[in-house]
C-alpha cells in the first residue's frame, strides 16, 4: 500500500506500508492491503506504519481524515510529526497542541477588543447624532 500523509506544508509518503494502525471517532483501525475501501475521522494520537519487511515506523498526527482506495491510504490532518522516535512524539504533539491553544487564546482575545471597540464606537457615533 501506499500512505501520503497531507499536511499544510508538505506531504510525507511511504510506499511500501504493508500494515496501518489509526485511533478513529469510533475506535482502532487496523488497515492491510485487501481491506476494504474506507473513509475514517481521525483522533489525535499515533499512526503506526509496518513496511514489507515487517519494520515499524511511527508517526504523531493532531487529528484528521483518512480514506483508503485500493491500495493507496491518504491522511489529511493539519499537523503530524513524521519519522520520529516513539518517546518524543507524545512530547512534540502536546508542545505544539498547547501552542496552538495559546495562540487561539489570543485571537480570541483580539476579536474582543475589536467587537468592543466596534460597539464603543457605534455608541459615540449614535451620541454625536442625538
Amino acid at each position: 500500500m501506499t500512505l501520503d500523509i497531507f499536511m499544510p506544508s508538505r506531504i510525507h509518503r511511504v510506499d511500501d506500508a504493508a500494515l496501518i494502525d489509526v485511533e478513529s471517532q469510533i475506535g482502532h483501525l487496523t488497515l492491510l492491503p485487501r481491506h476494504i475501501d474506507c473513509a475514517a475521522e481521525l483522533v489525535c494520537g499515533l499512526v503506526r506504519v509496518r513496511d514489507e519487511d515487517g519494520e515499524e515506523r511511527y508517526m504523531g498526527i493532531d487529528g484528521g481524515t483518512l480514506v483508503k482506495i485500493d491500495d493507496r491510504v491518504t491522511i489529511s490532518t493539519p499537523r503530524a510529526v513524521v519519522n520520529r522516535e516513539l518517546g518524543t512524539i507524545h512530547e512534540t504533539l502536546a508542545q505544539r497542541r498547547r501552542q496552538r491553544e495559546t495562540r487561539e487564546r489570543e485571537n480570541s482575545r483580539a476579536l474582543v477588543r475589536l467587537e468592543l471597540e466596534l460597539a464603543r464606537s457605534l455608541f459615540e457615533q449614535e451620541q454625536h447624532r442625538e
